[in-house]
């Protein structure tokens, strides 16, 4: 069976990945939902510790089903504030308000992170206040458990044995115009004992993620397949001038990555395994995955999967 095969076979770990695993906890990118995978979100250990990179819709049960307690995650690291990226923040603080938080939690990501998690702690106020009803009892608020901490270009980490480094890719704007003042998206690279990985988030192909995955284990990239993309914006927009069409062609092929481009950037960097992740609906099914598969390895001399929810690697 071949990896791409195999990694259709999604499973449900019984107990709590192994130190240094990664899980692909959602495979779908968004807007529009996936029937076959949930919004992006992905785990981390951290030795015995979970970290949860990115939180789209799903990602507190995702969690679960992958063996780990929402409660048990101390950090999380927001790649950029796309919907699809974020849109379990919100379930994040409710489920541990209301399952009474022992511990806090910290949640790293570009500029605008405090505006939006400012908000979203407030909307818990109501909740918060209502509580279960019992007289005299009282949830710990979100707000008196929940860091954030702003990451910007260059910025590094230290979690205990493990160094977590960021650079700012070309996911919302391109290369020459990084650094400048704008919204961020952010690339992350993880350093654990014996083992790197690296998050690719929504990007564009960037010098700088080349520079920063320079020989990471496990590459995890995301993936567009832009012909199967522009068929549906053609499809969906039948009176689309042919110029607009074009101009929403070059926008796509600028802010994210082909299966070429993984297998380049995987090759460049010289990663020990590239996963594809962040499928839009139709991209990447199981009748479909060795094709794609097949695409980035034409490129890549390593281990190439496509990834699939609840997968560890």
């Amino acid at each position: 069976m071949s990896e791409a095969s195999q990694s259709q076979a999604a499973k449900s770990p019984a107990s709590m990945p192994r130190p240094s695993s990664f899980t692909t906890l959602g495979t779908g990118g968004g807007p529009m939902q996936n029937p076959l995978a949930s919004q992006p979100a992905h785990l981390v250990m951290n030795g015995e510790r979970p970290v949860l990179v990115d939180c789209g819709e799903g990602a507190m049960g995702q969690l679960k089903r992958a063996g780990v307690e929402f409660r048990d995650v101390q950090q999380i690291f927001l790649t950029h504030h796309h919907f699809d990226h974020i849109g379990s923040l919100f379930a994040c603080l409710g489920l541990n308000m209301m399952t009474m938080r022992p511990t806090p939690l910290t949640i790293y990501g570009p500029p605008g992170t405090k505006a939006i998690l400012d908000n979203l702690i407030a909307a818990c106020d109501v909740p918060q206040a209502i509580g279960f009803g019992v007289k005299g009892q009282t949830m710990p608020h979100p707000r008196d458990f929940v860091r954030v901490e702003e990451m910007t270009d260059g910025a590094r980490i230290e979690l205990g044995e493990m160094v977590v480094t960021a650079c700012e890719n070309t996911h919302y704007r391109p290369e020459h115009e990084l650094l400048e003042p704008g919204p961020v998206s952010l690339s992350l690279r993880f350093d654990l004992p014996g083992r790197s990985l690296f998050f690719t988030g929504d990007t564009g192909p960037c010098l700088a993620v080349e520079t920063l995955a320079q020989g990471v284990d496990l590459l995890v990239s995301e993936m567009m397949d832009l012909d199967m993309t522009m068929g549906r914006v053609r499809a969906s927009n039948p009176h689309m001038p042919d110029a607009a069409i074009e101009k929403i062609r070059t926008h796509l092929a600028l802010h994210h990555l082909s299966p070429e481009d993984v297998g380049d950037l995987a090759s460049r960097v010289g990663a020990g395994h590239v996963v594809a992740t962040h499928f839009a609906p139709g991209c990447a099914t199981p009748d479909t995955a060795d094709s794609y598969a097949a695409r980035i390895a034409a490129r890549f001399g390593g281990q190439v999967s496509i990834g699939r929810d609840l997968q560890s690697y």
